[in-house]
């Protein structure tokens, strides 16, 4: 039996839905675990719903003319989808790859559109999208601050993933390459 606490707390961040309510929420949920580079989503596939990562952890990452540009990354306790194509139900341009072994629990579009249908208060649920849109902040980041400056912001955001992801992923984050990545950690140690 998995352990829903984490998704009810973040269901309860968003509105005080009942145990009744949240009984409904997971009793949609399908369990999956997924192997490191097992894709959840591949370009050219359509965003059939989101999934709550249980265990592991994720990036959703873009080809460019030169290389694979990640453009964010998923850990514990967080929803994980391409917005864009589960909104617009068109075919995606991203990836989104497991970088671990990972345990998620997905919920599909249509059982979310099912439960706001059911009651009101689901309609909550679009909240949750707020944390599966592209930071314009982080974009502008790479336009306009200094190598230094996005890896000192990475190290005060999120230090966890230094040592978590693969330091070509987090340069591709940065909008770097690994060698200005190396170059930019030996400055700052």
């Amino acid at each position: 039996m998995t352990d829903f606490s984490e998704i009810k707390k973040s269901l309860l961040k968003l509105y005080p839905f009942s145990e009744e309510q949240l009984g409904q929420f997971t009793g949609r949920l399908i369990y999956k675990k997924l192997k490191k580079k097992d894709f959840l989503l591949t370009p050219t596939q359509v965003s059939s719903g989101m999934a709550f990562v249980l265990s592991g952890s994720f990036r959703m990452c873009t080809e460019t003319e030169n290389s694979v540009l990640t453009i964010k990354f998923f850990t514990e306790n967080q929803w994980v989808a391409d917005l864009e194509s589960l909104l617009i139900q068109q075919p995606s341009k991203n990836y989104i790859e497991a970088l671990e072994h990972s345990e998620i629990a997905f919920m599909a579009l249509k059982d979310l559109h099912f439960l706001m249908d059911l009651h009101p208060s689901f309609r909550m649920l679009n909240a949750l999208m707020a944390n599966l849109t592209i930071s314009a902040t982080h974009i502008a980041t790479i336009n306009t601050k200094s190598p230094d400056e996005r890896y000192t912001e990475l190290l005060r955001k999120h230090p966890e993933w230094i040592n978590r992801f693969p330091q070509m992923q987090i340069a591709s984050y940065l909008g770097m390459t690994p060698e200005t990545l190396s170059r930019v950690r030996a400055r700052l140690i």
